[in-house]
């Protein structure tokens, strides 16, 4: 049986149904991440809710232009938790309204999702599965909104996320074998506007049963805001999707494996960017390279994943980040720890959790019929 600490709810029906069912589950959490990130604003900015939910308004024709089912979920999780539908398209557009919240609004904090992560082809394993890995940094009060959604449609492949309350979708893995994680990146063309969201995109991608595709879907997105998404799938094909408002640049692996912790891979200077975080936050780098480093290992299977993730090399900017390693006077964005490490392995359909800094949680097998087994 499938036992953590978050919830797991399980996601039937027509987009719309789907979304009234998963509002109506989580309800509260929704309402508690709805006040989060007012608060998170509200404090960052000196501008009221109201202006807030304004800029919210505007993702809706957007959205339903990219996909109208992706629309109809939202407004169904709306309806379900009777909570006002600007309140959910503010969740789905956390990412890029928190760019205006920081960035536009003249703070000084630097909020990302801070995450380092992992994909290892079939053919650089020594079990032969191939691993789609993350560990999802933020600041501890997300984790506390934490849930699993078992979605299982008609339209496209299942799917299995873990992601806050109220999101279309964050890191998961789907039917078709094909698997994400998401750590942010940013450029000098990273601003607000009202574009697809990047959990938007995430969820595109997860209805996707090859990279080519997921990559179309992103090109078909007018964006605003820079993202990784690492990607593989069961046939052991893997590669990282640096995703900014002007291209989207595939890194191909190395020897069958990728990494990525929040500074760009591609060739910066060729695609005239300016890698923002790296620039801002240079202890980035050093992580990056540790990551880089670990994934070169000769031998690599779920053990030596496992042991990736519970890393703490470069402490306090370590793959396997805690709380208590920030120093006090750190600004409150930056003060993040590891609250979920996750492992996909796309060969065998299996999911491995642990609720927060591995080295301190152990990893649970999860098994969801929903994805269905390789060959």
């Amino acid at each position: 049986m499938n036992q953590t600490i978050c919830p797991i709810f399980t996601s039937l029906g027509k987009p719309f149904e789907r979304g009234v069912r998963f509002g109506a589950f989580a309800k509260e959490l929704i309402r508690s991440g709805v006040r989060h990130y007012v608060e998170m604003w509200e404090q960052n900015t000196g501008r009221s809710s109201a202006e807030l939910f304004e800029l919210a308004k505007q993702f809706e024709p957007v959205i339903l232009d990219y996909d109208v089912r992706l629309m109809q979920e939202i407004a169904g999780v709306s309806n379900g938790a009777g909570i006002p539908l600007h309140e959910i398209l503010m969740l789905n557009a956390r990412y890029e309204i928190m760019l205006m919240a920081f960035f536009g609004g003249g703070a000084a904090e630097l909020p990302t999702d801070g995450c380092t992560s992992f994909a290892i082809s079939s053919q650089a394993t020594s079990d032969r599965h191939t691993y789609v890995a993350q560990n999802w940094d933020l600041t501890k009060e997300a984790g506390k909104r934490c849930i699993i959604l078992d979605i299982q449609q008609d339209d496209g492949p299942n799917i299995v996320t873990h992601t806050e309350a109220g999101l279309l979708a964050h890191k998961g893995m789907n039917s078709a074998g094909l698997g994400i994680c998401i750590n942010s990146i940013g450029t000098q063309h990273d601003v607000f506007a009202p574009k697809v969201p990047v959990f938007a995109m995430a969820r595109a991608i997860l209805n996707a049963t090859t990279i080519d595709e997921a990559q179309r879907a992103v090109e078909r997105a007018d964006r605003t805001a820079s993202v990784n998404i690492t990607i593989g799938c069961e046939d052991g094909s893997v590669a990282c999707l640096e995703i900014t408002p002007v291209d989207v640049e595939r890194i191909e692996p190395q020897d069958g494996r990728v990494a990525h912790a929040n500074v760009l891979c591609g060739d910066v200077a060729e695609r005239n960017l300016k890698d923002t975080l790296a620039e801002r936050l240079p202890v980035f780098v050093e992580r990056s390279r540790r990551a880089q480093q670990l994934v070169a290992d000769a031998s690599i299977d779920l053990e030596k994943v496992q042991s990736m993730l519970r890393d703490r090399a470069n402490t306090p900017e370590s793959i396997c980040r805690h709380l208590d390693d920030q120093p006090l006077e750190a600004p409150q964005g930056l003060k993040m720890e590891t609250l979920a490490s996750v492992i996909f392995d796309l060969t065998e359909r299996k999911f491995w959790l642990a609720e927060g800094p591995p080295d301190r949680c152990d990893y649970k097998q999860l098994d969801f019929s929903s994805l269905g087994r390789g060959d």
